[in-house]
This record gives C-alpha cells, structure tokens and sequence, in this order.
C-alpha cells in the first residue's frame, strides 16, 4: 500500500513541560500521512492546554482521556489510543521523547506485504537532548533471542507494528508494574519468522533518560517490578524449553535462581515462594533432582527468611534437562 496511514499513539501525565517538544518532532516529519492519538492519564498540570492548541494548529493531532473505567497508567492509554487508531501502521511513542525528521519515512519506505514489524534504532540522551548514546542494532540476528538476552535494545518507540498483526493480540498488560514493553515484545517476537521482520540500523528518534524514572529507581529493591520481572522471566524460561535454546535456558533459569535468592534476602518470601512453585512445575518432569533441592529451599530457607550465597551458587550450576 503506498503513502498507508500510520497511528503515533502517545500516553502522557503531567509532561506539559517537554510534550510540546515532542508533538514539535512529529509536526516536522517529512512522512505526512498520520495521526497523533494521545491519551491523558489524569495530568494535573496544563497538559490540556497544550493539547487544545496543537489540535486547533493541525487536525493530525487527538487529545483523549482515560476512560475511567480503565486501570491507571501507560498501559491502559496505550490500549484505549490503539483502539481508537485508524492506521494500517502503528508506532507507541513517549511523551518526552523525540522523532527525527525521517523516523516514519524511513520506516515506511521498506514497508512490504510480508512485513509484520518494523524497528529503528535509536540515541539515549539526557534531560537537555544531550550526550547522545547510540543504541547499536544488528541487523542479522534473531529477534526473539536476542531480544530476551538484551543483546538487542528495542524501546517502545523503536517499532513501527502492521495493525493486522496486532489485532488478535492481547496488548500490553496491565497487571504487571514494570517492564509491560519487554512482556509485549516478548510474546510478538516469539517465533516470528526472519522474513516478518526488518531492523534498521540507525538512529531515528532520541531517547530522554531522566533521573529518577522507573530504570534508575529500579536499582533498589522495588516489590512490584521483582514481581513483574519474575513473572516476565518465569513465561520467557518456559519458551526457551519449548524452543530447546540452551543459552536461553540458562540465562533465564540463572535469572531467576537470583530473583529467587533477592527476594529472600529482601524479606519479599511472597515472590521467592511464587519463583519456586513455579520453577518446580517447569522442571520437575525431566529434573527430579533439581526440583527435590528447590523443594528443600522452599522448606527451610523461605521460612527462616536467611538467604544462602553458597546455595545460590550451587543452584545455578544444575545442568537444567530438557
């Protein structure tokens, strides 16, 4: 389909400072066939304003509300924009964030009929647009494993979705507090054949890093996102089984083993409880043994709350069957 209409879907709270920066970057693109669909989750501040104005400038632009029987946050504004698209293409995009001149031409210029997806590159910079960091992708690799071992940096900006392919797809979730992008793409990117998908080496939008967001809060121990990560990790274990990955297996199993252990050490027994009923599920057709000592810890280290470097370390070493 040539020129096809492409939906830039952006969630914002109280962002009044920078969002214009950003609607800015999406007036200048040199692709003009889109619409801007962002969806407020309850800002405070003059957001609304804003809004009104770039609305009022260029009829491309949507200013929507949560609804409020939806779940507060990104997530659920992520969702409703979606379903309020009329784009073939879609690209989830942040408030704080920029588009370069060519991000959506230079994506739809290799748009085909077997093209599922498309993703871009990108540059990590500060508050100020500065220091960039160039996010460096390989093109030739594949996208699942690579994906779960981070190897390949995919931001939720970076990908351009045919709207076919996500329409039978449960989008991103709202039960879980961290990581929702890594879950979605997680499950997109699971055995997508080579040919449904296109990497482009090069940076088309810049990232803004901010002291203080969920990446440098989640340094310290934050029950909600151990809880999200495990179960992230828990569904991603379970698929390198299925595939027979042995680096993925043991990369997520080891994950896990640590999540396991820092749950304990972080009186979070809930989560370490949850980690190993899990892992003993997984495993205990074909590693009887692991699981019997994985039962052991349940037993004795969960209810004396006292973690075990030494047993860690041994843990992680099991030669996992599969």
């Amino acid at each position: 389909m040539e020129n096809p209409l492409v939906s830039i879907i952006i969630p914002t709270y109280d962002r009044a400072h920078l969002i214009g920066e950003t609607l800015d970057s999406i007036l200048a693109q040199t692709y003009t066939n889109w619409e801007c669909i962002v969806v407020d989750d309850g800002s405070t501040d003059n957001t609304g304003e804003i809004l009104a104005a770039y609305c009022k400038k260029d009829n491309r632009f949507q200013y929507h509300h949560r609804p409020k029987d939806r779940p507060k946050g990104a997530n659920a504004c992520r969702n409703y924009g979606f379903e309020l698209s009329k784009g073939e293409y879609v690209n989830w995009f942040d408030s704080d964030d920029l588009m370069l001149d060519n991000f959506i031409k230079a994506k739809t210029d290799l748009i085909n009929k077997k093209l599922e997806l498309i993703i871009c590159s990108g540059n990590k910079v500060d508050n100020q647009l500065n220091n960039k960091e160039r996010i460096p992708l390989n093109e030739e690799v594949d996208l699942y494993k690579e994906y779960v071992l981070w190897s390949l940096q995919v931001l939720t900006p970076s990908v351009l979705f045919k709207k076919s392919f996500l329409n039978s797809k449960e989008l991103f979730s709202n039960k879980i507090f961290r990581g929702q992008e890594t879950e979605l793409f997680s499950r997109l990117f699971y055995k997508l054949d080579a040919t449904n998908y296109k990497i482009i080496n090069e940076p088309l939008f810049l990232y803004r890093q901010h002291i203080g967001t969920k990446t440098s809060k989640n340094k310290t121990y934050n029950k909600l996102f151990k809880e999200s990560q495990s179960f992230i990790n828990i569904e991603n274990f379970k698929r390198s089984l299925e595939l027979k990955d042995e680096e993925l297996i043991v990369h997520l199993y080891k994950t896990l083993i640590k999540l396991l252990f820092l749950g304990i050490k972080n009186n979070h027994i809930e989560n370490s409880k949850k980690i190993t009923k899990k892992l003993i599920s997984i495993l205990k057709e074909k590693n009887k043994k692991l699981t019997a000592e994985l039962y052991v810890v349940a037993k004795f280290y969960l209810l004396t709350k006292k973690s075990s470097y030494k047993l860690e370390k041994h843990l992680e070493q099991y030669q996992i069957k599969y």
